[in-house]
């Protein structure tokens, strides 16, 4: 576990939200699947014949 100097615990989501890489990755992964995602329900909906 992190502490701090006074020897408090560091909460979990304070931890995650300072990799600011992890949270870009995640947000690049979010948005790409949502995108394709999206594209292939556009795919499936269009009328045939």
């Amino acid at each position: 576990m992190t502490t701090t100097e006074r020897g408090d615990e560091i909460p979990f989501m304070q931890r995650l939200y300072d990799r600011i890489w992890l949270l870009a990755a995640a947000s690049l992964l979010f948005f790409a699947v949502s995108y394709v995602g999206w594209g292939l329900i556009d795919l499936l909906t269009l009328p045939t014949g």
